[in-house]
């Protein structure tokens, strides 16, 4: 009995101690598990593409689904699912994209204001710079997203009842051909940079994963994700404004006098590229490399006062 009692309690002890190194390694204590904070780059990024999300889908159906059942008495609320959704993610994908550049664009106002870049950024602007690789990945994903439902288009059975419609109206009115040069050429040149420019986002998303950047000097990771990002952002826009072709005059895409949503969208980025072409410069390009080199305009006023007074 003495040896089998001995070979149960040492089995029993094996067993609790199994248990509690489990229950150490998988829970934490209650105190320092509240204090985690999880994803905290993610915050500030996650919050600007839901508000924006919500407040572009908010901003599209009422365009395209009240406005049509008010006036016309249309039912339009199967455009909800892919047309609508795909009209928002565009608009929250390139706003994120320009959300990307616009904070190095005021870093460098801040830093040619003050002459110096020894001077501290203020905290909503670093924090801000700190993001920008999470808003390009979102970025990103709300692009692959807008590809993938952008090809769903042919699959949707309202658009195989509205190409029979097209094709019945084509015979009644006996016309044999319907091509439109202009059109043509604007879905050829529109879907070619769309294609372009989620190209150069994979891009910039492959180079962001730490083991591809860890491999790339910082001449060479400096100069994808700053050359190539603007590269992607002036691809968006211009597909943007390709896509808006000669809707820019057509009263009709004013509904309820609210302009469209791809000249909301396209608002920002315009702002950022000009502001980038502003700074690329000479006089200006020239003193902010100098800024950043080390180059301080307070040490330089003070040092010809001094001079001016000897």
């Amino acid at each position: 009995m003495g040896p089998r009692t001995n070979q149960h309690g040492g089995r029993r002890a094996a067993f609790f101690h199994l248990n509690q190194t489990h229950q150490f390694e998988f829970e934490y204590p209650s105190d320092q598990y509240c204090k985690q904070d999880l994803f905290p780059k993610w915050h500030l990024p996650m919050k600007i593409a839901s508000i924006t999300s919500l407040l572009t889908f908010i901003y599209t159906f009422l365009r395209d689904v009240i406005h049509p059942f008010v006036m016309n008495n249309e039912n339009s609320f199967y455009k909800i699912p892919i047309l609508v959704i795909n009209k928002v993610l565009p608009v929250v994908s390139i706003t994120l994209l320009a959300l990307v550049y616009l904070p190095g664009i005021l870093a460098a106002g801040f830093q040619l204001h003050y002459g110096t870049k020894y001077k501290r950024f203020p905290q909503w602007l670093n924090g801000w710079m700190l993001s920008r690789k999470q808003f390009g990945l979102l970025s990103f994903f709300f692009a692959s997203m807008h590809a993938c439902y952008s090809l769903c288009y042919p699959m949707r059975r309202s658009y195989r009842y509205k190409l029979l419609n097209w094709a019945y109206q084509q015979v009644e009115r006996r016309k044999e051909n319907a091509w439109i040069e202009h059109d043509v050429w604007r879905m050829e040149i529109y879907v070619s940079l769309g294609i372009l420019g989620l190209g150069v986002l994979a891009i910039l998303a492959v180079t962001s994963i730490p083991s591809v950047s860890h491999s790339l000097s910082w001449r060479e990771f400096h100069c994808i994700q700053s050359k190539m990002g603007y590269l992607a952002l002036l691809l968006c826009t211009i597909h943007a404004l390709v896509f808006a072709w000669n809707k820019w005059v057509d009263i009709n895409q004013f509904v309820w006098y609210t302009p469209p949503t791809f000249m909301i969208a396209i608002f920002l980025p315009i702002i950022v590229l000009l502001c980038k072409s502003i700074l690329l410069l000479p006089c200006l390009r020239k003193k902010i490399q100098k800024i950043r080199c080390g180059w301080d305009a307070n040490t330089e006023t003070n040092k010809t006062q001094m001079t001016s007074r000897l």
